[in-house]
């Protein structure tokens, strides 16, 4: 993860994760996936209010773990979004 204080080592790592090149790509790029990350989130979040009820006590779990990892997932991509925001290149 990136954080405040990226490098370029960091938002280089970034765009070759993409499959881009320069920053407005990366950007662009991260931008889709956080989209897909919140509609995974809304999907998981739809799914678990429907079957907070379940008697399977092992899918409540399940649901909540992968909530819980889209949650980080869409804060790593935030942070990479700011990241590329504020950081000079050249």
């Amino acid at each position: 993860m990136a954080g405040l204080f990226a490098t370029r080592r960091d938002l280089d790592a970034w765009a070759v994760a993409l499959g881009v090149s320069n920053d407005d790509d990366a950007s662009g790029e991260l931008h889709k996936l956080m989209g897909r990350l919140l509609d995974g989130q809304d999907r998981i979040r739809t799914t678990a209010r429907s079957l907070s009820k379940a008697p399977n006590e092992d899918v409540r779990r399940s649901l909540a773990t992968a909530l819980g990892r889209l949650d980080l997932a869409v804060f790593a991509v935030g942070e990479a979004l700011r990241d590329f925001a504020v950081h000079e290149r050249g």
